[in-house]
């Protein structure tokens, strides 16, 4: 009895995890290329998703404290990667290649959260706080790479 409650407290745990750390990926590809936009409207866009992204992380580490425990952050060699990636896409400062930056981070972020959403939905054991939360994570990176979309 131990082992399944423990099983099912780390899968919810591991979930909360990859939504904390999905939009914690949000806020580094944004913070990397936020000073580099000149188009007002693309620039709106991107710091309303950013405050978009703050919420994600305050409501996993919410849950996360409710499971007694902490989030993990993404490994500094992530963050690394993910500013040179950043910065040697956005090298040009051209705002449509900021916009295709910002679309593939959103895309990867769909992939993830789909996944473990396809793995995790219909198991009873899963919290349906946590659910709920990657369904709006996940319907969240899906409009915000259609909102990019007519500035390509």
């Amino acid at each position: 009895m131990g082992e399944f409650f423990m099983k099912e407290k780390n899968d919810n745990i591991e979930f909360l995890n990859l939504i904390y750390q999905n939009a914690q990926m949000g806020l580094i590809g944004i913070d990397a290329v936020l000073d580099k936009v000149e188009d007002q409207e693309i620039l709106k866009i991107i710091k309303e998703q950013h405050k978009e992204y703050e919420k994600f992380c305050r409501d996993a580490k919410k849950i996360l404290f409710k499971y007694g425990t902490k989030e993990e952050e993404i490994s500094g060699l992530q963050k690394l990667s993910s500013k040179i990636m950043s910065e040697m896409m956005t090298f040009n400062k051209e705002d449509k290649n900021i916009v295709k930056l910002m679309m593939e981070g959103n895309e990867k972020g769909v992939i993830a959260i789909k996944e473990k959403l396809n793995m995790y939905e219909s198991d009873p054991n899963i919290d349906p706080e946590i659910i709920e939360l990657a369904r709006k994570l996940y319907a969240t990176e899906e409009h915000n790479r259609e909102e990019f979309e007519s500035y390509l």
